[in-house]
């Protein structure tokens, strides 16, 4: 073992207008600032009134003039985000990689009832939704996906299956299906994958 990893601690993505971010983070995604860093970086936690809250879990930081303006030469500058919505393909994954290399970031809540309050919430905010309310089929978990203002997509998660190295599950292998990515079935007739 090179580093004893004991799970994911936050993530930092640099994003177009901070304060929208910050906006969307806060208002969409109950999270709350910790601290900031002049009017370029902002820290932010995980629900906002949590007593137990680590400091930060989102780092936000604004994207430079040089960056902007590659943007800007890309024609990226500004987003339709409803765009992307519309040109997703029934059978990939159940999202698209909307802005870059990140694929998306997750977040859990607490059960199936709080994402289709979430999808409720984003429809009356006319916010796109790409994918869901699903289940994937590798986790087990229900999915809701749609964009942070700068494509980002976000996942939100609801009762991932549990994984404990003992006694847990053999790994399965699944088919490469749209079907694997959106089931609502049981997973224990899979193959396990050959070592």
């Amino acid at each position: 073992m090179v580093v004893q990893n004991m799970g994911l601690d936050h993530v930092a993505i640099k994003v177009r207008d901070l304060e929208s971010s910050v906006a969307f983070y806060r208002d969409v995604m109950n999270m709350g600032v910790s601290d900031r860093i002049g009017d370029a970086v902002a820290f932010l936690r995980t629900p906002a009134d949590a007593e137990d809250s680590q400091h930060h879990e989102l780092n936000l930081t604004q994207m430079s003039e040089e960056e902007l303006s590659v943007l800007e030469e890309r024609g990226e500058r500004e987003l339709d985000l409803h765009e992307f919505e519309r040109d997703l393909h029934e059978d990939g994954p159940p999202m698209l990689p909307a802005s870059g290399p990140i694929y998306h970031i997750a977040f859990e809540v607490p059960n199936y009832q709080a994402i289709v309050r979430a999808a409720e919430g984003l429809r009356e905010r006319n916010h796109p939704i790409y994918r869901g309310p699903g289940r994937h089929g590798p986790g087990n978990n229900i999915f809701l996906y749609f964009p942070d203002p700068d494509g980002y997509p976000i996942e939100l998660t609801a009762d991932m299956e549990e994984a404990p190295e003992v006694g847990g599950k053999k790994p399965k292998q699944w088919p490469q299906t749209k079907e694997t990515w959106n089931v609502w079935y049981h997973t224990q007739d899979l193959d396990e994958p050959e070592e």
